[in-house]
């Protein structure tokens, strides 16, 4: 007699589909940014229960990159991690150069996927195969595809213990170094009916370390001592506290800093010790360098590097241990958020300042006179920048930082040239990923205006950026989450890092001398601006320089008036 089992999915009650949707919710995830498949059966049936209230509330994104790279944007701007769902093996494999840019930047998510279904007959557990795809889809090790990427990774495999599995992935995920838990759901186990929790009480992720008061005593001695000291940075900015904190202990020491790379606003790009955006022309003479929150400092084949420098490294992954080979010298090392070791060695260097007034003063002046020659060439590329036609990218910059006032968040893939702008709040500026996964800007800046829905987003991006940002589904998300965005396309028709790393290779090698490089152009370019209109936006292509600000204003009345996304063609300069 052929005897189906009885589940949650037929009689009502709780499944671990429900257990989980809910226990996301209890562990104050907000959103589960899904894009659904066969595996989704038990998940849909659940949000359509009477307890969805009590659920993570849905949000349904076609494609996965997007859905990820939304989960990143809203957990960059409020730092809470969120969910995403896609669809077993070949939805975990759209999704993974997402799931990289979070990792490298230490985003915390919890990533789940279903499991190709087990069984093959029903009679043996709801849930059993009954779609063609479903021989083909099953790995041996879905989640191999990830596991290089991830904090963690499981299968679910009782559901029983989902509040205990779902609290450890989250657990994980905010573990310093942060980053995406990877989780496998078998839709067997999604359809089994799960007990009430016996302990609803939520398991609390391990607090941030505190640096060794030693290491930071020397580490201050170390800066107070040096005639040319230099900080390097790239992500301190993630932590807004830790900006306020840079910026103070910079300014009362003289330190001068240099955001190379940068994915945050570090410092206010008024702020007198920020030197420069390039390494290259300072890290040789430099006699003590602080590497804070940086992956890359400098570029040794291209950059120099110090010659007899104390060499310091500090964040929370201060070595880069994900990193298969990174090989920067190292004399002293601590592991703790910048928000904590700032303070402290700020502290430090104050009890010793009085004995070093004098020197600090003396290297003040010196980083003044470094830091006018710097401006003076950062004008001289902005000299006839309001009318030079193709649109200058200083030009651009210019515009868009004019555009946002203190509460408005610049999204920047490929796109505005910092030392061209005016940029002063902390949590205003986000960069995209070091490992340079193209199509993270357009599902971001539709997180972050999730998360912060009254402020201004814009999203600049570049338009080979665009192409794999899936333009179509974050145009779709940002109409159906009622998040306008400001989206900026910079055409410049061309692959520009690949030109630059073939000069960089090849200066007068045959393809720089060739009045087509092969591989890199993106001609003839497609209208952006129709993109966006056929999602119900505002579209506007700008090649006048004269008409950029107008342009802009026009989008943004589009944004923060009428209510729907606006974008931008903006023309610029060849690559």
């Amino acid at each position: 007699m052929n005897m189906e089992i009885d589940t949650g999915a037929t009689t009502g009650e709780r499944t671990a589909a429900d257990a989980i949707l809910i226990r996301l919710r209890e562990a104050g995830v907000r959103y589960l940014f899904a894009n659904a498949g066969t595996d989704f059966a038990s998940i849909v049936e659940s949000m359509a229960s009477e307890d969805s209230g009590a659920m993570v509330e849905p949000v349904l994104v076609p494609h996965e990159s997007v859905a990820v790279a939304m989960a990143h944007g809203y957990t960059m701007i409020t730092g809470e991690p969120q969910a995403v769902m896609v669809h077993v093996s070949v939805g975990t494999a759209n999704a993974l150069c997402a799931v990289m840019n979070a990792s490298r930047l230490e985003i915390p998510m919890i990533f789940m996927a279903g499991r190709t279904p087990i069984t093959e007959d029903r009679t043996a557990a709801e849930g059993a195969r009954t779609v063609y795809v479903h021989w083909a889809q099953e790995m041996y090790d879905q989640g191999a595809m990830v596991r290089e990427m991830v904090k963690w990774d499981y299968e679910l495999r009782a559901p029983d213990e989902v509040d205990k599995v779902i609290d450890r992935a989250l657990n994980m995920a905010q573990s310093m170094p942060k980053g995406p838990a990877y989780l496998s759901l078998p839709r067997e186990v999604l359809a089994a009916p799960a007990p009430a929790p016996v302990n609803a009480g939520l398991r609390a992720a391990p607090a941030p370390a505190h640096p060794d008061p030693a290491a930071i005593a020397e580490v201050a001695e170390i800066l107070l001592a040096a005639k040319n000291p230099l900080i390097v940075t790239a992500d301190t900015g993630r932590e807004p506290e830790a900006m306020e904190h840079l910026a103070a202990l910079t300014a009362r020491f003289a330190l001068p800093v240099i955001p190379a790379y940068p994915r945050y606003l570090n410092l206010p790009c008024d702020h007198p010790m920020l030197l420069d955006y390039a390494v290259g022309p300072h890290i040789e003479a430099a006699d003590a360098v602080l590497v804070l929150d940086s992956d890359v400092p400098w570029i040794p084949a291209k950059d120099g590097a110090p010659a007899n420098a104390k060499v310091i490294h500090m964040g929370t992954d201060p070595l880069y241990s994900g990193y298969p080979m990174r090989g920067y010298p190292c004399d002293v090392a601590i592991a703790a958020p910048s928000s904590i070791s700032l303070p402290a060695l700020s502290a430090a260097m104050e009890t010793r300042f009085a004995a070093h007034e004098a020197d600090i003063a003396a290297r003040r002046a010196r980083v003044d006179a470094v830091r006018e020659t710097v401006r003076a060439r950062w004008r001289q590329m902005e000299e006839g920048m309001e009318t030079a036609a193709p649109i200058k990218p200083a030009w651009l910059a210019r515009c868009v930082s004019d555009l946002m006032d203190d509460d408005a968040i610049l999204i920047n893939e490929m796109g505005v040239a910092l030392p061209h702008a005016s940029l002063e709040t902390p949590g205003s500026f986000f960069a995209a990923s070091p490992v340079s996964g193209l199509g993270w800007g357009m599902g971001a800046a539709v997180g972050a205006k999730l998360a912060a829905p009254d402020k201004l987003v814009i999203a600049a991006i570049g338009d080979g950026s665009y192409y794999f940002g899936n333009p179509a589904a974050a145009h779709y998300c940002a109409r159906a989450c009622d998040a306008p965005v400001l989206y900026i396309i910079l055409d410049n028709s061309a692959w520009g890092a690949v030109r630059r790393a073939v000069r960089d290779m090849y200066p007068d090698g045959r393809a720089v001398r060739s009045n087509d490089m092969p591989l890199t152009s993106l001609e003839p370019m497609v209208a952006f601006d129709k993109a966006c209109e056929a999602a119900g936006g505002f579209g506007e292509r700008v090649e006048d320089p004269a008409e950029l600000p107008k342009a802009l204003e026009r989008a943004k009345h589009a944004v923060t008036v009428e209510k729907r996304q606006a974008l931008l063609h903006v023309v610029l300069a060849g690559a």
